[in-house]
């Protein structure tokens, strides 16, 4: 079973670091191309929300991803030590809505909600976790 760790800071270097791994980890374990795309969206979304909302006061602070694909599926969890925050519990938005009655943000996270088959979250002591599972099966 393929895995794959890294460790970061919380700056833009940093998740480019984060996301040159995950490349690097799906070229290894021949990830499909639809979910390379859906997975490297997902850690766009996610980390830059982290690096930007996660920590206010611009101080330093780490990332840590895994990457690892089990019984046909992939899992990531995603670890930082910003101010907690669980992105699920935002109502995910009307998207039938006039674009100019939607309240701004949320997007996002409905975005990576949708694209990812599991998306859990839970607050460790100091530290947000996030896990997230895509399956690898083709879909028809």
């Amino acid at each position: 079973m393929p895995r794959s760790e890294v460790e970061a800071d919380n700056t833009a270097v940093g998740v480019d670091r984060v996301t040159a791994a995950f490349d690097a980890f799906a070229d290894e374990a021949r990830l499909p191309s639809i979910v390379i795309g859906a997975v490297q969206v997902v850690l766009d979304e996610l980390l830059s929300n982290t690096v930007k909302a996660g920590y206010p006061d611009g101080g330093p602070g780490r990332i840590e991803a895994a990457f690892e694909v089990v019984d046909g599926y992939l899992q990531i969890t995603l670890v930082d030590d910003g101010i907690a925050f669980d992105p699920l519990e935002r109502a995910d938005p009307d998207t039938e809505a006039a674009l100019e009655d939607r309240p701004i943000g949320g997007l996002g996270i409905y975005l990576v909600k949708q694209l990812m088959d599991r998306v859990d979250y839970e607050r460790v002591g100091r530290h947000n976790r996030l896990r997230l599972v895509k399956s690898l099966e083709e879909p028809v």
